[in-house]
């Protein structure tokens, strides 16, 4: 691959992972709002099991999502970094994460402030749901 086919796929799955992120922000939504309901008026059990797995599906596919990401911006950056004769910018690309070896796909956010962000929106979702008012 070229370098200029490497920084398009990138970019294209950036879009991709964009757009399914509003996806998933839209159904956090949702789910942080059946949560707050469930909090003020109160549910039976079957309601507050199926609320608390719906949420914490939406943290799975927003956990997927990034990942993605992640691992698309790796394999470009490790791309560009095994080719000779770069541009300044692909060399700067390859210079913000450096890449030595292939990646790897994990659900486990390879940047600690994400996944305190995931750890702070699993109890936002199911504090609401399994405590009492």
């Amino acid at each position: 691959m070229t370098e200029y086919q490497i920084l398009a796929n990138f970019w294209m799955q950036a879009i991709s992972s964009a757009m399914f992120q509003l996806g998933v922000f839209v159904l956090l939504w949702a789910a942080l709002r059946g949560s707050l309901r469930i909090y003020d008026q109160g549910a039976n059990l079957f309601t507050k099991i199926i609320s608390s797995l719906f949420g914490l599906g939406v943290v799975y596919s927003g956990l997927q999502v990034s990942a993605f990401f992640s691992i698309n911006w790796q394999s470009a950056s490790y791309s560009l970094g095994q080719m000779e004769n770069l541009s300044s910018h692909a060399q700067r690309f390859a210079d913000f994460l450096p890449v030595s070896e292939s990646p790897e796909f994990s659900l486990i956010p390879w940047d600690p402030i994400t996944g305190v962000w995931w750890i702070v929106v699993v109890i936002a979702l199911l504090g609401p749901i399994w405590t009492k008012k």
